[in-house]
């Protein structure tokens, strides 16, 4: 059970990292800099919120390995593909991106072969 929550843990981080890379992204493109690739890079990388992504994803590494300890790296792994669905999700509603009804079912998809996945142990 601890391994699930670590995983839990590293989903919400890793959809946390997206979507702030995502806003300081439209941030910084409104800015002259978004015209200078080293300029915007060099906003982007010394930017407090990405420099919190960089922790972020750090801790969800350190969750990662804590998860290991205790269930198999085949029954975890899949999980991390439900990153793959809550972005978009998460991206619709911060940002208003669309997802069309071909997309939805992917990502339906995406969620029942985890299920599926898991089931199986």
């Amino acid at each position: 059970m601890e391994s699930y929550l670590y995983v839990l843990g590293i989903l919400a981080l890793t959809v946390y990292g997206q979507i702030i890379i995502k806003s300081r992204i439209l941030h910084y493109a409104t800015s002259r800099t978004a015209d200078d690739y080293t300029s915007f890079l060099l906003s982007m990388f010394f930017d407090p919120w990405i420099i919190s992504v960089f922790v972020s994803t750090v801790v969800a590494a350190a969750f990662w390995m804590l998860a290991l300890r205790n269930a198999d790296l085949s029954l975890l792994y899949p999980f991390m593909a439900l990153t793959f669905a809550l972005v978009p999700l998460f991206a619709s509603l911060f940002f208003g991106e669309k997802v069309n009804t071909l997309q939805f079912f992917g990502l339906l998809m995406i969620v029942g072969g985890v299920s599926l996945a898991t089931m199986a142990r």
